[in-house]
Formats: C-alpha cells, structure tokens, sequence
C-alpha cells in the first residue's frame, strides 16, 4: 500500500484520500465499544498515544497532519514486515550427562 501521501500538503485531494484509506484500514481491524470504534490517533500531536473516535482521528489528521515516520501501521494491526532467516534446518544435539556429572564433582 502506497503511503506517500502522508508527505503530500494536507489540503491536497491525495492527503485527504490517503486518510480516508487508512480510516478504513484502522476501522476495519479495531476493536467496536458501545459507542462505537475507537482507535490510536496517529497525529502529529498524540503520536498513536491516544485512543479516539474516527471522527475525531479524521479532523486531527486533516488539521494537524499524520506522523511522517508512521508507515507501518503497527497499532492498527499491520503486521511488521521483518526478514526472515533462511538457512539449513540444522539440529544442534549434545549430551547434559558429562555436565551434570562434572558439576556434582566440583560441590
């Protein structure tokens, strides 16, 4: 998913959008209240600190702006891209016996 646009001006129509596409995002992977979905803020001033509703999440990123550095959305269930590690299934087997016998020497 594309997240340029969070460097893009607010008052432009790719911000705006960019927005509404990550309301979605976050709306459709939150958790519901009783008074409706509820979710980490990511602003400029609450930095993901802060839980709200998306109306609220919708004018603070409309009006104060998104966190540049927030690209994965981690806090609205985005799972981390990390490097896995490839490499021979390789079993390590060795044998506690002699330790445990070395160490009831040396007591």
């Amino acid at each position: 998913m594309d997240r340029s646009w969070i460097n893009t001006p607010r008052i432009s129509d790719t911000y705006e959008n960019g927005v509404e596409e990550f309301i979605h995002f976050a709306e459709h992977n939150a958790v519901s209240y009783k008074n409706g979905v509820r979710i980490r803020c990511p602003c400029v001033n609450f930095l993901n600190g802060r839980i709200l509703s998306v109306s609220e999440i919708r004018e603070h990123l409309l009006c104060d702006g998104f966190l540049k550095s927030y690209t994965t959305w981690m806090w609205h269930s985005e799972l981390l891209d990390l490097p896995s590690v490839h490499g021979g299934s390789e079993e390590v087997h060795f044998s506690m016996d002699n330790r445990i016998e070395d160490m009831i020497r040396d007591m």
